[in-house]
């Protein structure tokens, strides 16, 4: 019909060309093409609802459990690197526990045996000592008895060269009362 209308106005004008508006803006078409446009979209919707949407849908919900799946495996494996980092915390405060203990019982220990072998040096020492004051004491003693005697036999043989008869207790006892008050 409308090939027949163009038709008829073409010749209607002597078979001149006639400007005709542009044929999407001839209302002589609008019917057809509301009609067109009509079964294209209902076409397109079921299409679209049959075969392309489902087919995008379960795409887009295997993505999602995808992503959930993946958002808990990352979840699931943080709790067990948390877990796992406590844990290694915990093991580190109680070896540097055992190692405090150890090291204070090592401590102790040597405090003890350096007590130990300190109070065995000092009665060694004490020990050491007290027999060499003896024998110093001794030795005084002795040296004191030879320091009588050499100044006795010293005294008799200057007042010999003087010439003067003493006799030896005499002298003996001079050089001790001498001795004693030093």
């Amino acid at each position: 019909m409308s090939l027949l209308a163009f038709l008829a106005e073409t010749a209607a004008h002597g078979g001149e060309a006639v400007k005709a508006p542009f044929p999407a803006f001839d209302p002589t078409w609008f019917a057809s093409q509301l009609f067109w446009l009509a079964v294209f979209f209902v076409g397109m919707y079921f299409a679209l609802s049959r075969s392309i949407l489902p087919k995008l849908e379960g795409t887009l919900k295997q993505r999602a459990s995808s992503i959930a799946a993946d958002l808990d495996e990352a979840a699931r494996l943080n709790n067990q690197s948390v877990e796992a980092q406590k844990a290694l915390e915990i093991r580190l405060a109680q070896a540097r526990a055992r190692a405090r203990e150890t090291s204070d019982s090592a401590k102790a220990a040597a405090e003890t045996e350096l007590a130990q072998v300190t109070g065995r040096v000092d009665a060694e020492m004490a020990l050491k000592l007290e027999r060499a004051e003896s024998r110093i004491s001794k030795l005084r003693e002795d040296a004191m008895k030879n320091v009588e005697q050499i100044s006795v036999d010293a005294a008799e043989a200057m007042i010999a060269r003087l010439g003067v008869k003493v006799s030896k207790a005499d002298v003996k006892k001079a050089v001790s009362s001498v001795l004693e008050t030093r």
